[in-house]
């Protein structure tokens, strides 16, 4: 140990005093002030060379003063990293700083806080960017498509977050991804890491270790397991028994909501040598959902399950990397409904297998990918004993998708300026032997005017053939998967966005900005309600609107990086217009999911070594909905007349969810902590309406009234072991 060394170690900067007199020649005194984040200091030689290594350092600037050298390091403790290119990182590790609500930090919940992201409801579990709908964007564990990634209410997304090493996000596509026209929201989990790592490194990379998470509303845990260095191992699993203590709070509307879902995931990284790497990921859950109505005597049953694999063959060079994958994933639906003498099943399925190549050499990406999907769309099977409908039961249909795309990077004058064109080229073959080709070409350039700024802009073209849809476009399991066909068409989309990325010079600040625009071809809007389907014959071309679309918006973002206090403010301002021939209105109208105005708020404060404080908050405009102008009794039935399409708007969205956590006990040495978290959900308890509905009451009355759900604070519990 080297003379005069002193170590303070908290979570605010700490001073290293380092005074050495190794020679005559030599003699200096050398001030570091650096946080305690696994600092090695070597001192190689006569000559005294110091390096420092140090991980998740962001800032670092060296300045010489009075013979003295000062190094000052700033440690980022914000979980995002963002890039000109519209593109967000986020480590999973660090998603922990953030409000753990109901005993979770769920992912998708934080993506919904960035700007362009539209804000859900409880009641809806969907994911809505840069104005599109939930369908139009990807879900993926690994490269594998998760296709219905919310569990029913919005609050828990399919991603158990231990299981995962870093989330990437996206507001637009690349060559690389499925063909959609919204954003990609990519989870990456654990593996073997790529070889040249330092020892220093490899030691803050380690993995092995578990966690356990009880709560009353449900419970996770996460194993992972390295028994050499070339072999990892994880597992997760999470099951949801929320009426056990929560029944009263899952009223819907004066009726009980009986609910349970788990998650179950296995990873398996095996790393031979140091030119192959074989990956193994596999995700399964399942949702079991029951709701009675009495004043309807009506009672429904939702059953579905998700399942998503891959394996996955890297081979790797100085120069280049080879990639080879085999993916299946599959979302199954079992949708049930009696009411008064009637009974009505909606099943529905998709499944995907495929194979997908890569090769990355510098600056240039090429690779092709092959799928082949099962897809039955929603088919009814009803029995009545009131009347006899003839409902168009749905097939099931085979369709195809071949891609090969491309991608290159050049830079000039030293990295000030990035050029990236990509493009795709599909071949799809719909369910009804019909062929498409497909051109998807995207530019992006980007243009660092500052060592601390950076702008950006993007043109793109997308297209979409499998595509979503339902009844209540909320991401919610009765929504259905249907592929395109000639009465169908593929749907289509040409994008422009402007991208601003800065920080301080010292990178404790971080701002963001960014705008949009985006013409749509071939949008698709379900026309018809659950209870039509029992009344009328159905068809699913007739059921469906086609039009076009135009979204347009800019969203800020301002994000404190370090600091006991840190976090994000943003604003977005959006518009979603759909246009449909069908309807009698001329003028565009606003889609079911628009937020013109956001706010959100996201904030942490480290109030003690082992205390931290959360909050959350999102104040936004409503979603728009078609109001009844008047009602009218006809031959003993209540008949309403409905005005302008989505020409009313729901109030204000307000919710505030606080959240504390408490280490008990750390023991750095054995990698061990546990603790608590106490949250509460809606904490000031807002009563946010979710949609207008007609109520009859028991008397005859009858009144056009907002609908609510979980309308008091919900508090949460739990208790956590991590090692």
């Amino acid at each position: 140990m080297v003379d005069g060394f002193a170590h303070k170690a908290n979570d605010k900067l700490s001073t290293i005093k380092l005074t050495t007199l190794l020679s005559v020649w030599l003699g200096y005194s050398a001030m570091l002030k650096f946080i305690p984040y696994y600092i090695y200091v070597l001192l190689l030689g006569v000559h005294t060379s110091i390096d420092v290594h140090a991980q998740h350092v962001d800032s670092l600037r060296q300045v010489d003063i009075a013979g003295e050298a000062s190094v000052t390091a700033w440690r980022n403790r914000s979980p995002l990293r963002g890039s000109s290119a519209g593109r967000i990182h986020w480590e999973m590790k660090r998603l922990q700083t953030l409000p753990q609500i109901l005993g979770n930090a769920d992912p998708l919940r934080y993506v919904q806080s960035l700007p362009t992201v539209q804000t859900s409801t409880e009641y809806d579990a969907g994911l809505h960017v840069q104005g599109c709908d939930m369908g139009q964007n990807a879900f993926m564990m690994g490269d594998a498509t998760v296709f219905n990634p919310s569990h029913l209410l919005g609050i828990f997304s399919a991603f158990n977050a231990s299981h995962f090493e870093t989330l990437d996000f996206t507001a637009l596509a690349g060559a690389a991804q499925p063909n959609r026209l919204g954003g990609v929201v990519q989870m990456r989990p654990f593996a073997i890491k790529d070889g040249g790592v330092d020892s220093l490194v490899h030691r803050e990379r380690k993995v092995e270790g578990a966690e356990l998470n009880v709560g009353p509303m449900s419970s996770q845990g996460t194993i992972r397991v390295r028994p050499n260095g070339k072999l990892l191992f994880v597992a997760s699993a999470r099951q949801a028994y929320m009426n056990l203590l929560y029944g009263r709070w899952l009223d819907f509307d004066g009726s009980p909501l009986r609910y349970s879902f788990g998650d179950y995931n296995v990873t398996l990284s095996y790393r031979p040598s140091m030119r192959h790497r074989f990956d193994l990921n596999a995700y399964f859950g399942q949702d079991r959902a029951s709701y009675t109505e009495g004043a309807h005597l009506m009672h429904v049953r939702l059953n579905w399950l998700n399942y998503a694999a891959e394996a996955s063959w890297r081979v790797m060079n100085k120069s280049w990397q080879l990639t080879q994958r085999l993916v299946a994933s599959g979302y199954q639906n079992d949708f049930r409904l009696r009411q008064a003498g009637q009974k009505m099943s909606l099943p529905s399925h998709i499944r995907q297998y495929g194979y997908q190549a890569e090769w990355n050499c510098n600056s240039w990406q090429i690779g092709g990918s092959y799928s082949l999907y099962q897809i039955l769309p929603q088919s009814p099977q009803i029995e009545s004993t009131y009347t006899q409908i003839e409902a168009d039961r749905q097939e099931k249909g085979v369709a195809h998708e071949a891609n090969v795309y491309a991608g290159w990077q050049y830079g000039w004058h030293d990295g000030q300026w990035v050029l990236k064109p990509e493009g795709r080229v599909t071949y799809y073959r719909d369910v009804d032997q019909k062929s498409w080709f497909s051109i998807s070409p995207m530019l992006t350039l980007s243009w660092q005017a500052a060592p601390q700024h950076r702008f950006g802009v993007q043109l793109s073209v997308a297209n979409q053939y499998v595509q979503q849809t339902g009844f209540t476009s909320l991401g919610l399991p009765t929504e259905f998967w249907f592929s395109a066909s000639r009465e169908l068409k593929p749907q289509r989309a040409e994008g422009l966005s402007l991208l601003y990325d800065g920080q301080t010079p010292n990178n404790a600040w971080a701002f963001t900005a960014n705008a949009y625009v985006k013409r749509l071809h071939h949008q698709k809007e379900y026309k018809d309600n659950v209870l039509d389907l029992i009344n009328e014959a159905y068809s699913l071309n007739t059921s469906l609107l086609q039009g076009r679309g135009l979204n347009y918006g800019f969203g800020v973002q301002l994000t404190r990086q370090s600091g006991p206090v840190t976090g994000w403010v943003g604003y977005a301002f959006g518009r979603s217009l759909r246009k449909f021939p069908e309807l009698r209105e001329r003028s565009p109208y606003p889609a079911n999911h628009e937020r013109v105005h956001e706010f959100n708020l996201v904030a942490t404060w480290q109030a003690l070594k082992r205390v931290t404080f959360t909050c959350s908050a999102v104040f936004a405009s409503g979603t728009p909905f078609t109001s009844a102008n008047e009602f009218y009794l006809m031959n003993g039935y209540v008949v309403a007349q409905y005005g302008k399409h989505n020409g009313c708007h729901l109030p204000w969205y307000k919710r505030v969810d606080m959240a504390v956590n408490v280490d008990l006990k750390q023991k750095i040495q054995r990698h061990f902590r546990h603790g608590f978290n106490v949250s509460l959900f809606n904490a000031f308890g807002f009563n946010n309406p979710l949609f207008y509905r007609l109520r009859i009451r028991r008397d005859g009355n009858f009144r056009f009234a907002p609908v609510c759900f979980l309308k008091y604070p919900l508090p949460s519990f739990s208790y956590y072991i991590k090692y």
